[in-house]
């Protein structure tokens, strides 16, 4: 399994150090200028639209946010990107013509992002006709149920697999369950979690030790984002040859 490494602002870690062995989730949306030019040098690289960063209400112009997302796949030759998934806001029709025109600007298939509330017969029918597709699994909103529900998540992703499809789980790293569900790929922003009060983490050779911050203490955050990245690192590389 790859667990892909997403969140923004602390792209220096690595581009300080020329260090790209690693699988690399980044937003449209959220891409750094001084990022781009590693897009191809990474093991692996997923583009995601960042188009959930208007949610929360802002207007959009779809179409030219589109054309702009499909000149950018092209420019770059990014080989792995996700659908646009704004079913919440202008539904699944126009979704889904948003995603053909990407196909059709692209010559390449994104991965469509799976809702439950698409229905089991439209999942059944995505692992027929992508060879990648997605499953909404933060558990946040109505990804809740991945976490609610775990055995039918497996079941989901179990019969994809089964047909030949892979499942990425979007914003899925509950870690003591990835041994037990066959995503091909999950991603992850937990890394940066520790960061921000000065926590680390600590891989142990299958998970992690967290070790939070001496009351009283200061710590330079720059330090604990340079030393987790490297150990989630190391459990990319474990995840890789277990699961």
């Amino acid at each position: 399994m790859k667990v892909f490494l997403a969140g923004s602002g602390l792209e220096k870690v690595w581009i300080k150090d020329n260090f790209t062995d690693f699988y690399r989730l980044q937003t449209f949306y959220h891409m750094a200028d001084k990022e781009i030019p590693y897009l191809n040098q990474y093991k692996s690289f997923l583009l995601d639209s960042g188009a959930f960063s208007f949610f929360g209400g802002e207007r959009v112009d779809w179409n030219s946010y589109v054309d702009k997302y499909i000149e950018f796949i092209n420019a770059n030759n990014v080989k792995h990107f996700f659908e646009l998934d704004i079913y919440a806001i202008i539904g699944v029709k126009k979704t889904e013509q948003i995603r053909q025109r990407i196909e059709q600007g692209t010559g390449r298939q994104p991965l469509p992002v799976f809702h439950k509330r698409l229905g089991i017969e439209y999942y059944k029918n995505l692992c027929k006709e992508y060879k990648y597709i997605a499953i909404s699994a933060s558990g946040q909103y109505e990804s809740k149920w991945t976490r609610e529900q775990p055995n039918q998540l497996k079941q989901m992703v179990t019969f994809a697999r089964a047909a030949g499809c892979n499942v990425h789980g979007l914003g899925y790293t509950k870690l003591n369950m990835l041994p037990k569900i066959p995503f091909t790929s999950v991603d992850s922003t937990s890394w940066l979690s520790g960061n921000r009060f000065g926590g680390i983490y600590v891989f142990n050779g299958s998970g992690f030790d967290k070790h939070n911050k001496p009351a009283g203490k200061k710590v330079k955050t720059w330090k604990t984002a340079e030393h987790n990245f490297y150990e989630w690192v190391k459990y990319q590389r474990y995840a890789e040859q277990r699961f």
